[in-house]
């Protein structure tokens, strides 16, 4: 598997048993795939890679390795990829970046309650029927007084530890207020230890280097349009309707489709986001199980809209089950969020991985 192909051919699956890790980085390795990349920055892309990590303020003299997700209280199968970008050497420069583009209908946090069977609770923190973008959301007042609503439900369960963890991690979080993207990802500083650099999607595509980049994509836009075609048939995402571009323009904090690249602003939308992050930002990037099936549209994108080799990507996930009814009998699904776990079995499972 050549370089920007470092899982292309594979269908990665969420592993089914407790502790378990899969990951890929194409043969040799993430340190291998990475030397053998092709440089970005002898062709189209010369000179807009420098100028966006400039802006940005990122590492210009070191390897970039970067990932993300949106700003949720996501479960550790997904933290585990901020925690291997925490876990690289000196030699490399991490990234994570907050998607905070996304606009859910409501933020959420999954809770396991058990009654007559195991039923999984959703406790809304706050609803967004409007869809406003998770970087226009202050945190949710509700916040506030989540913890008595989410302890009574773990105390349900028959393993009472489940619910020790929890309030301890809880009682480490900040105090809510501010950002709701900022406001995660200190929690899960507070409670993990994960410092990794971070960079927003609004931040990325506020600089002139992304306006630049959508110049330089959409300066045939006929030919543009036609690779987005066939590189969403080739990733299984629904074609946009006619007239549309794959960037979302704002009104009023809510996303509407942007059939011009003079509106203002303009935020990539799904393949759009990582081809932008891998051909300005990083050098490489790892996915999780999900957006891994999509990266070979990404790749699609490079080739025919850029003219240039893909760098190189990778993918991992784990599965970790909450310890119910007991640490040798876990039956709870794996959805459900970081605080509920403890962190060290998590990072050691990383210590298998070969880099």
């Amino acid at each position: 598997m050549g370089p920007g192909h470092a899982a292309a051919g594979m269908t990665p699956s969420v592993p089914e048993r407790h502790g378990e890790l899969r990951a890929s980085w194409g043969k040799g390795g993430l340190y291998r795939a990475l030397g053998a990349a092709t440089p970005l920055d002898r062709g189209p892309l010369k000179g807009l890679r420098a100028q966006a990590r400039e802006e940005l303020g990122l590492d210009i003299n070191r390897p970039i390795i970067a990932s993300g997700h949106q700003p949720t209280l996501v479960h550790p199968g997904i933290l585990l990829r901020q925690l291997l970008l925490a876990r690289l050497g000196r030699e490399l420069s991490s990234l994570w970046v907050i998607v905070d583009s996304d606009a859910p209908r409501e933020v959420a946090i999954p809770v396991p309650l058990l009654r007559r069977r195991y039923t999984r609770h959703s406790l809304v923190l706050a609803d967004n029927p409007g869809r406003r973008i998770l970087a226009e959301l202050p945190v949710p007042p509700e916040l506030a007084q989540a913890w008595p609503r989410i302890a009574p439900r773990l105390a349900t369960l028959r393993n009472p530890r489940i619910g020790e963890i929890a309030e301890v991690t809880w009682g480490a979080f900040p105090s809510p207020a501010g950002p709701w993207s900022q406001w995660t990802e200190e929690a899960k500083r507070a409670s993990w230890g994960l410092d990794v650099p971070s960079l927003t999607v609004t931040q990325l595509a506020s600089t002139k280097a992304f306006r630049a980049f959508l110049e330089l994509l959409f300066e045939d836009r006929a030919r543009a349009s036609d690779a987005y075609a066939r590189a969403a048939e080739v990733g299984g995402l629904a074609p946009l309707p006619g007239g549309v571009l794959p960037l979302w323009t704002l009104r009023e904090g809510r996303r509407v489709p942007a059939s011009t690249t003079d509106a203002s602003p303009l935020l990539p939308r799904a393949l759009l986001l990582t081809l932008a992050v891998r051909a300005l930002v990083c050098d490489f990037f790892i996915h999780g199980v999900g957006g891994a099936g999509y990266e070979p549209a990404v790749d699609l994108l490079f080739r025919e809209l850029l003219g240039v080799e893909p760098p190189p990507w990778g993918w991992i996930v784990g599965t970790y089950l909450l310890p119910e009814p007991s640490a040798e009998q876990r039956e709870l699904e794996r959805d459900y969020p970081f605080f509920f776990h403890e962190p060290e079995p998590v990072a050691a499972s990383l210590r298998a991985i070969a880099l």
